[in-house]
């Protein structure tokens, strides 16, 4: 680490709609603090993701297997660090910063951790989204909105070049299962909707797990579209988001990556609550069926929670996204 600058560490979320919704509190921070030296903590497969965030200085990788906490704090001891924001409530988070012998440790209290943090930060209300979770460990004014994270992102896929605009981004996947994957055929229906508004080339985009949907998404809007599932780096993957006009979307840690590049975004909620987990910034929408409040108790698991997420009509989706790349004076 390099000069006199205070050191601060933050030990980051192990999942990529969670590290979304973290990055505006840290650019928030971070134009609060510019002097400070910043070193986010994160498991290695989110390490290339957070390269570019450019409040962030350092990145430090946790080590894997039951002892990595250990090792970890190990390897951060003979570093500088004045204080440690602990974003995740488990005992585990906590772990590297106490063995590095970080003096100030801050975060919630979590499972019965208070006594390993020297300031414990009341829990926030319930029905706060969780981005505001993240700006009270940071200590920074909770505002509305907070601004969106300065990404320095690498050129999109070369065969983004060969489509024109408008573009359209389509998330098909959910890594929660069924209960948050709207039906493959609505996503279809609702391409073909655009499609017919607006001549558009559509990208489908997903994890290597997801590549099968997403081609099969893709061949129906042949030739308009093209399938980069599981081809995609995060940083890349960001870059490509950034480059649609406008994207539909799961509730999946792909929409919040689109929220966060800025690009109009919509997306399909069943049970979960979009107002505490929703994507941020000002060019995203959530489309949830009506009355869902009253079914929030059924299992997630469920072949309920399947067909209401599903009752969300294509054309309201396909709508809803047209409207949003308008409002947002992208080029239709």
């Amino acid at each position: 680490m390099k000069g006199d600058k205070p050191h601060t560490l933050i030990c980051g979320v192990n999942w990529l709609g969670d590290s979304c919704m973290s990055m505006p509190a840290i650019q928030a921070w971070k134009n609060l603090h510019p002097n400070h030296t910043l070193t986010i903590l994160v498991k290695p497969p989110l390490a290339p993701l957070w390269q570019c965030h450019a409040a962030i200085d350092n990145i430090a990788k946790l080590s894997p297997g039951n002892l990595g906490p250990l090792r970890t704090g190990r390897t951060l001891r003979n570093l500088p660090y004045e204080t440690a924001y602990i974003f995740p409530n488990s005992w585990r988070a906590t772990l590297p910063p106490l063995i590095a012998n970080i003096p100030n440790r801050i975060g919630f209290s979590g499972h019965s951790r208070a006594w390993l943090l020297t300031k414990v930060i009341p829990d926030a209300p319930a029905t706060e989204h969780q981005q505001y979770e993240f700006a009270r460990i940071l200590g920074v004014p909770l505002t509305d909105p907070l601004p969106l994270p300065e990404l320095q992102l690498p050129d999109p896929p070369a065969e983004m070049s060969r489509l024109s605009k408008p573009i359209v981004g389509i998330l098909p996947g959910a890594a929660r299962g069924p209960a948050k994957r709207w039906p493959t055929k609505h996503f279809i229906a609702a391409a073909q909707h655009i499609q017919h508004s607006h001549e558009c080339h559509f990208v489908v985009m997903g994890t290597p797990a997801e590549a099968p949907l997403c081609q099969e998404v893709a061949q129906a809007l042949s030739p308009h579209a093209i399938c980069l599932a599981g081809s995609t780096t995060l940083p890349t993957l960001a870059a490509t988001l950034r480059a649609c006009t406008g994207v539909l979307s799961n509730d999946s840690g792909g929409m919040h990556l689109a929220a966060a590049v800025g690009t109009p975004v919509v997306a399909m909620f069943g049970l979960t609550d979009p107002a505490k987990t929703g994507p941020i910034g000002p060019n995203a929408r959530c489309l949830q069926p009506h009355g869902i409040q009253g079914a929030r108790k059924i299992a997630r698991n469920n072949l309920e929670a399947e067909r209401i997420l599903a009752s969300i009509p294509p054309e309201d989706a396909a709508n809803a996204l047209l409207e949003r790349m308008h409002e947002s004076r992208s080029p239709l």
